[in-house]
This record gives C-alpha cells, sequence and structure tokens, in this order.
C-alpha cells in the first residue's frame, strides 16, 4: 500500500499549510481552509503540522494523503521537526499518510540523530512511510542506509552547514541524491515560482512541496517590499 502511494505521487505537488504566528492564520480552523483551496487548486496532498491539524485535515479531506509533521521547540536541540518516536507516533494516530523528521545533522534533545530516530520509528510503524527532511546530500545518504522512504531538500540553508546556499532550491542536491539514491525524492524549500518548480522536476525530485509561496501572505508581502526597496522605488 505504501508502495503505490509512492508510484502515484510522482510527478505531484504537495502544499504546506502550516501556521507562521498569531497575528496571521495559525488555527486549525485557518489549516483546514488552506488545504480547502489548495484543493480547489489541484494539489495532490499537504504538508500539515501537529497531531490536531492533521486530524482535522485528514477528516476533511480523507481521500488526501498527508505529510505530517510535529514542531517541537525545546532549548537544549536545535532539532524540532518530529524530534522523537513519540511524536511520530501521535502523527501515526492522527492519520498521516506520511511521517517527516529532521534528518540533519545535529542530535536531538536524547541525543539521537535523526536517522537513528527515524529507524527507531521505522520499526515501530511498519506501515507507515518516512520521509527525512535533510540538508545536505550526505544526510540524505545516511537516512537511506537507516530505511528512509523518502529523502527532501526541506532543510537545505537552516542549518549553520548550509546557511550560505542561494534562495532557491538545492538543484545540487537533488541532482546528487536521483543519481545516488535508491528513495523516492521530495524538493522542498524555497519554490517560489512555477519555474523553480519545473527545474526542481528537470533536476531530479519525484514530487515537489510548495509552503510559502501558496500560504504565507505575510512573506509573500515582505518579499515584494524588499524588493522594491532594495530597487530604491519603495522609498
Amino acid at each position: 500500500m505504501e508502495k503505490e502511494l509512492l508510484k502515484v505521487m510522482k510527478g505531484k505537488m504537495f502544499v504546506s499549510c502550516q501556521g507562521y504566528d498569531e497575528k496571521t492564520f495559525h488555527t486549525t480552523e485557518d489549516m483546514v481552509m488552506m488545504a480547502n483551496a489548495a484543493a480547489i487548486g489541484g494539489c495532490f496532498g499537504f504538508r500539515v503540522n501537529s497531531p490536531e491539524n492533521v486530524k482535522a485535515v485528514k477528516k476533511q479531506f480523507p481521500n488526501y494523503p498527508v505529510i505530517g509533521i510535529y514542531k517541537i521547540e525545546r532549548e537544549d536541540s536545535e532539532v524540532y521537526i518530529t524530534p522523537d518516536v513519540s511524536a511520530a507516533k501521535e502523527l501515526v494516530d492522527a492519520g498521516a499518510d506520511i511521517i517527516a523528521l529532521d534528518c540533519t545533522k545535529r542530535k536531538n534533545y536524547l541525543g539521537e540523530y535523526g536517522w537513528e530516530t527515524l529507524q527507531k520509528a521505522k520499526e515501530k510503524f511498519p506501515q507507515v512511510l518516512f520521509m527525512a527532511d535533510c540538508a545536505t546530500f550526505k544526510e540524505a545518504k545516511l537516512a537511506v542506509q537507516f530505511g528512509a522512504d523518502i529523502v527532501s531538500t526541506t532543510m537545505s540553508g537552516y542549518t549553520h552547514e548550509t546557511e550560505e546556499r542561494s534562495e532557491e532550491p538545492d538543484f545540487e542536491m537533488l541532482k546528487k541524491c536521483k543519481e545516488q539514491l535508491n528513495a523516492f525524492i521530495i524538493c522542498e524549500g524555497r519554490i517560489w515560482t512555477r519555474e523553480d518548480a519545473l527545474r526542481a522536476f528537470e533536476a531530479g525530485a519525484d514530487a515537489i512541496v510548495v509552503g510559502t509561496a501558496i500560504t504565507n501572505p505575510k512573506l509573500i508581502t515582505k518579499r515584494y517590499i524588499d524588493f522594491l526597496k532594495e530597487k530604491k522605488i519603495w522609498q
């Protein structure tokens, strides 16, 4: 069943429906409305944060696959995307079809790397697809070795090692993953335009996830304003 989902996912786009802060969209109702808009627009599935929101979106859209994540921030670790097996369990119980977790070269609050957490979760929930959010090819390779069904470029540009990356998706990492790894490859992060999406597929992505460019009006607006100020048009 899980492998069948990967087959139909190929060439498709997920929309990341996540809250950003209490001054903008953030409630469960908001997330369901975001998903509704994306579904009407024709997306294949959603990426959703927290068991509560996953459950609500799956209830409204039972036939759409959901990539579930659970962001839990702690002072003792930089890892916050589904940081442990218990977080993964809550997402499984909420109905997520795919569980994504941080698989960067950073340890969680338990002192484990994400690929170690992934292996434990995979053993506990063999019926679920697991997606490794990575920042580098080396991390993606390790994640596959530890059982990841899917690897993604989600964290490229968001770790100390990769913070100098450009504002565009990590096409180089995508290409390398496609050439050297036996896994489903997802491009996520900094896909701002249709051209970015096309280039991601051309670089080797099996599917893509688009978030901010669709579901974050605050940052979309800020991006326009910053550009106009940079060009000395907005004084």
